[in-house]
């Protein structure tokens, strides 16, 4: 069986990724190259009663495309900010390598911390957490402390 390896590029370096993440994080990049070439095309006769895209040169052509998809390029051009509204796509990547490794490391923990951790998602206080697991404010505190520090410890190549 042949296992072909990804690889992604961040800051230069190249990271070995899934083929989950490799098509995670080139899917808005294809996605953008099929648009902007879809975008150049514009639709002409068939000859028999249809529409077919336009083979011909785009910049010499008069039936020029209208109303297609604008690019960010596009609206900066016609004067619009797009600054700060787009996600670099390497963050995103990285992001959800950090989510992945956080939840591989949370079926590894202890069942307490696993439920201390369902209840901080859940949004509850560390104080309703206490009276929950029926423990003393100073107890959790402690558990707390040393379980966010397993965390941090455990995902530091990721942050």
């Amino acid at each position: 069986m042949d296992h072909k390896n990804y690889y992604i590029e961040i800051n230069g370096k190249k990271i070995p990724v899934t083929e989950e993440v490799y098509r995670a994080y080139k899917r808005p990049i294809w996605t953008e190259h099929k648009r902007n070439d879809r975008q150049k095309l514009c639709q002409v006769s068939s000859g028999k009663g249809g529409l077919k895209r336009c083979t011909d040169d785009c910049s010499k052509c008069s039936h020029k495309k209208e109303g297609g998809v604008l690019s960010l390029d596009g609206l900066e051009e016609a004067g619009y900010s797009v600054e700060g509204f787009a996600q670099d796509v390497a963050e995103i990547v990285a992001e959800k390598m950090l989510l992945e490794e956080l939840f591989r490391t949370l079926k590894e923990l202890d069942p307490s911390s696993q439920r201390i951790c369902k209840l901080i998602m859940e949004g509850r206080s560390k104080r309703e957490i206490a009276r929950i697991m029926s423990i003393a404010q100073s107890s959790f505190e402690y558990q707390f402390k040393k379980l966010m520090a397993f965390l941090r410890e455990c995902l530091k190549n990721y942050i």
